[in-house]
Parts: C-alpha cells; structure tokens; sequence
C-alpha cells in the first residue's frame, strides 16, 4: 500500500477550498494510505472529512528549534509521494526535511 502526504497548513478559506483537491487525491490514490499535515485549528475538521486516514498536527516549529525540526522530519518521512498543496516557503523547506519524495508543490 503507498502511503501519501497532503500539506494543507493555511488559513480556513483555503482548507476549505482545498476539499476538491482533497477529494481528487483520495480518487487517485484510493487504495493508498492517506496523511493530512495540518495545523491545529483545521485538525477536527480533517478528521471528520473522508479524505484522510490521519491527520497529523504540524506544530511550526522555528528552525532554531532542533528538537521541533527533528520531530517535524520524522513525521515527513517514509511517504511515497507528497502533494504540497500548501506552497509556501516554509512547505517547500519540508522537500528536503522529507528526504527528497516524489513532489507535486514548488
């Protein structure tokens, strides 16, 4: 089974106009696993949506924070594929912190 990441970390307006993207990908990728890298405020939603296996608590931790940073790529790795729906500066730092996955994002 592969495992797939979704970034999606933005504001609600976004979320929300992520959900047909969300939904495509879930269409695509049907008999994969499916990860949601989210903030805090979206992570209920998330859970509740039928897009998603988990949904995983990105914290934002700043790069001078080793532990955060470290804990952050533990979570990013292992995925066969990522879909960076959010690109943004900081999404597109999480490319290397994932170990260089196939990508769609800047």
């Amino acid at each position: 089974m592969s495992r797939i990441l979704v970034i999606r970390l933005g504001a609600l307006g976004d979320f929300v106009q992520s959900f047909g993207p969300f939904a495509a990908i879930r269409a695509h990728h049907a008999d994969a696993r499916i990860t949601l890298l989210t903030t805090e405020p979206f992570a209920d939603l998330a859970r509740r949506a039928p897009w998603f296996d988990e949904v995983v608590i990105d914290a934002r931790p700043r790069w001078w924070d080793l532990v955060g940073i470290l804990r952050l790529r533990s979570r990013l790795r292992g995925f066969d594929f990522v879909y960076d729906l959010q690109t943004s500066v900081r999404s597109s730092r999480y490319f290397y912190l994932a170990g260089r996955p196939p990508w769609s994002g800047i």
